[in-house]
């Protein structure tokens, strides 16, 4: 027996995602033939099964999706590193901010 992969999550997303794209380019939807989506790896959502989702909602249009890896900053010597080096290999902090990997969205859509 064949089984669909549960994409309820994902599937919520996509539709916010194209509820979002609807909004910004109004009846012009029908025209879009791609579109690139980030996701952070800070969020748990599958990124195959947000592309599997969307492809659902818009079958003719390429759906691409790009995974954006964590990066870190240390708030006491400003270094960037990524998450698997925590804590700050510069000086050992523990104090840090997430300057990136937190992305969802869509980047850009064309026709």
């Amino acid at each position: 027996m064949h089984t669909e992969p549960d994409v309820s999550v994902e599937a919520e997303v996509a539709m916010q995602l194209l509820e979002g794209l609807r909004a910004q380019l109004g009846g012009r939807v029908a025209q879009v033939k791609g579109v690139e989506v980030e996701v952070g790896e800070a969020h748990s959502l599958d990124p195959a099964r947000v592309q599997v989702a969307l492809t659902l909602l818009l079958p003719e249009v390429d759906v691409r999706v790009n995974v954006v890896a964590v990066l870190w900053k240390c708030s006491d010597c400003g270094a960037e590193f990524p998450a698997d080096e925590h804590p700050c290999p510069v000086c050992g902090s523990v104090r840090v901010t997430m300057v990136r990997g937190d992305e969802l969205g869509i980047t850009r859509a064309w026709a």
